[in-house]
């Protein structure tokens, strides 16, 4: 009896040692969670491996999730306020959803504490505060950025004898050179096109009415800006390309969008440069700059991507290092292709030959010279999805077809923004 006591304490003693070896092995334990399934072990041996080395004391397990199942289970986790994560992944389109719910930290205090404005592409940062305007707590930390950029067919361009854009141009330089690169033949083959236009499934349509001096959201966006005057007739200019000077396609549903440029088919496009991954294989000589300038100069809508401490995180110090290290990783190859070819907002990676020779090789200055000479905006709200995907873009592509006047389409447009930007103001 006395040994069967004895072992039973012994064997008792000898799990509540591993218990509190495990409990308190001096390690903290966080949890990465991103989308970047196809650069999964690239993060795991480049930045994550690096991470631990250089700080023993925190263990990093990492799950990357498939995109479309991601942005469905951090949704669901914002709602009913469970985690995925202890560090999360967000892109710009969803944050906005998650930050109202509070799913995430602020990091004013840490971001003022460690990093400078001065290392930093700034103007990507407003969309990461809360309620997407300047004032707001920083809810994630931006670590790349995209912006919209012109892309131009070169050989096309020297077919035509026409010379090639760059930052000076206007909209009027941009009209006057599609209408000399679109021709009339009548085979599918031969046809060209001097411009392709964005329904609103990416970024050029927006930088296009904000350089005109149109507006789709007021400044605070609380509400729509869709039939104000000068929103009226920007889209009117816009629906013009297509209907009246005939230098752009409507946009096909049946084809992406740039599916025409890819092909070799249109001599430019506005689009988001993430769009330079697709044109590495191209079989002709092309290029991008900035997009040119309107009549309230370059405004030019941008996207990112940035890491969140999740409410639940019970180590946020311990995270916040991982995130620091992230954004702000030691110059090296391979930088390229951590974010898409997206470009890093710490400017010691952005102007890094790392970054600016990566493939595709194209003008990666110019789209660095956007943070100097324009001004980056965003368009991301609570409902963004709702209002973008079942009022804006079928009444763009309504507009651009012929089968809605600009008025009843903006009308459109403005009456689903208002309704879904009601719901969420009232919303929890």
């Amino acid at each position: 009896m006395r040994l069967r006591l004895l072992l039973v304490l012994v064997v008792g003693c000898f799990l509540v040692s591993c218990g509190q070896e495990k409990a308190t092995d001096g390690k903290v334990h966080l949890k990465l969670t991103h989308f970047y399934l196809d650069q999964k072990d690239t993060w795991q041996h480049d930045v994550i491996e690096p991470f631990m080395k250089t700080h023993p004391g925190i263990d990093v397990e990492v799950e990357a999730i498939p995109f479309g199942l991601y942005t469905t289970k951090i949704l669901s986790a914002a709602a009913s306020g469970t985690s995925i994560g202890d560090v999360i992944l967000i892109d710009d389109w969803f944050g906005q959803d998650l930050f109202k719910r509070n799913y995430t930290i602020s990091l004013d205090s840490f971001y003022h504490r460690d990093l400078h404005d001065s290392d930093f592409f700034t103007q990507f940062f407003t969309v990461w505060r809360k309620g997407n305007v300047a004032s707001g707590p920083l809810m994630a930390m931006p670590a790349s950025g995209g912006v919209t950029a012109l892309f131009y067919n070169k050989d096309l361009f020297d077919k035509a004898g026409l010379k090639y854009p760059d930052s000076t141009w206007t909209y009027a330089t941009l009209l006057d050179a599609a209408r000399k690169l679109t021709n009339n033949a009548a085979n599918p083959q031969d046809k060209t096109w001097g411009l392709l236009v964005d329904d609103g499934l990416f970024t050029g349509i927006d930088t296009y009415i904000y350089s005109n001096g149109g507006k789709i959201l007021s400044d605070d966006k609380t509400r729509s800006a869709m039939m104000e005057p000068a929103t009226l007739s920007t889209m009117q200019s816009y629906v013009d390309l297509v209907q009246k000077e005939h230098v752009a396609p409507p946009p096909d549903p049946s084809q992406v969008l740039g599916q025409k440029f890819l092909l070799g088919h249109a001599g430019m496009m506005l689009h988001i440069d993430f769009a330079k991954t697709e044109l590495t294989h191209a079989t002709f000589k092309w290029d991008l700059t900035a997009p040119p300038r309107g009549s309230t100069g370059l405004a030019d809508r941008q996207n990112g991507q940035a890491f969140g401490i999740a409410r639940t995180c019970e180590h946020p110090d311990s995270a916040w290092e991982l995130i620091k290290w992230i954004v702000t990783l030691p110059t090296k190859k391979g930088i390229n292709d951590l974010f898409f070819s997206a470009m890093p907002l710490y400017k010691p990676l952005a102007y890094s030959s790392e970054y600016l020779d990566g493939t595709p090789k194209c003008d990666r200055r110019a789209l660095l010279d956007i943070n100097k000479s324009g001004h980056l905006f965003t368009l991301i709200t609570p409902g963004w999805q709702e209002w973008r995907d079942h009022g804006f873009i079928p009444n763009v592509q309504d507009m651009l077809a012929g089968r809605k006047s600009v008025h009843d389409g903006c009308a459109a447009i403005d009456a689903k923004i208002s309704e879904v930007l009601s719901r969420s103001a009232t919303s929890p």
